[in-house]
């Protein structure tokens, strides 16, 4: 074998990595050496099977203490319950003061201010997808699901004992638009081995969604728009003008709750548009488990905007340092 054909050569200066050899040209020695190590990895893929089973179990443990605050928090909010003056007082004063700044920014209606009547926190789930619907939500809330987020009075999410998924519960005060008290989007995780290709685990993900049936009352529809059309008549008949409606798909959160189809089979192909959408699906289910719910005041208040840019200008800086070295 040459000196050509042994290392990476280079092409207009830069430097190139050579093509993965064959594996039939082991020799017969180091082929059950690789084994071995195949081996060792799929051990060690088991191992990681029972550390996500375990972490699943801590979820389950913590689950019910968050629970526990975040029902007080709801309280709170809804004007439930009025905290302590020892629950209100913010230690850290920097921090204190850049929560009463934003909140002074948060538009309250005129009618609540006066009087100091105001009850819990006005427009709080509202606040919170307005403020986090470019990092989190992927822009899908519209100017349109506003009247219908005044109603959104908390959302939890619901754990199974094994580490097959996660659900989301949107509950909603009765309201004009539907009769539903609570929305659900369920998550379908694969955490086990798949025996067809058992080493590429690489950890639990999610694989499929699904959503509830909106019982909308009528004409509160926000997920199609009703087009009325003029039809034009043949003939020199008499009469007025005929219309005829149609629907078409709009714009809003609420298709969140109608997600794409995931193939049953997993080897059937699925085209570059509806993977797009299966994937920005899943992204939002997750950023609403790990962050939205979590985290609502600090989206109440936008003080998780600031740290989400801080995240990402950090992503855009190592995505930088990373197209300088394949430069060098």
């Amino acid at each position: 074998m040459s000196d050509s054909e042994d290392f990476s050569g280079s092409e207009d200066g830069k430097f190139k990595f050579k093509a993965a050899f064959d594996l039939s040209e082991l020799p017969a020695e180091v082929t059950k050496r690789v084994n071995a190590l195949k081996n060792l990895q799929f051990a060690n893929i088991k191992h990681e099977v029972d550390y996500y089973n375990e972490i699943h179990k801590l979820d389950l443990k913590y689950k019910n203490l968050y629970d526990e605050n975040n029902d007080k928090r709801k309280k709170i909010y809804l004007g439930e319950y009025e905290p302590t003056e020892s629950e209100c007082e913010w230690k850290e004063s920097d921090a204190a003061d850049a929560v009463i700044d934003k909140l002074e920014q948060l538009e309250v209606d005129d009618k609540n201010v006066k009087g100091g009547n105001v009850k819990g926190i006005p427009k709080f789930w509202l606040t919170v997808f307005q403020n986090a619907n470019e990092t989190l939500l992927s822009g899908s809330f519209e100017q349109i699901d506003e009247a219908i987020l005044k109603y959104l009075e908390d959302i939890t999410i619901t754990l199974p004992e094994k580490n097959t998924g996660f659900t989301l519960n949107f509950h909603f005060a009765p309201n004009e638009f539907f009769t539903n008290t609570v929305l659900t989007k369920e998550y379908e995780l694969k955490s086990d081995i798949d025996p067809e290709d058992p080493l590429e685990f690489d950890g639990p993900e999610m694989f499929r969604s699904k959503g509830c049936k909106i019982d909308w009352k009528s004409g509160k529809n926000t997920t199609v728009k009703v087009i009325k059309q003029k039809v034009k008549q043949k003939g020199k008949g008499k009469g007025g003008p005929k219309f005829v409606t149609k629907e078409e798909k709009r714009d809003t959160f609420f298709n969140f709750f109608k997600p794409p189809k995931v193939p049953e089979d997993p080897k059937e192909e699925v085209d570059d548009v509806k993977q797009a959408q299966i994937t920005e699906d899943f992204d939002i289910g997750f950023s609403i488990k790990e962050k939205l719910v979590p985290r609502a005041v600090l989206y109440f208040t936008g003080e998780a905007l600031e740290e989400d840019d801080d995240e990402d200008f950090e992503d855009e800086s190592d995505d930088e340092e990373d197209d300088d070295d394949g430069d060098e």
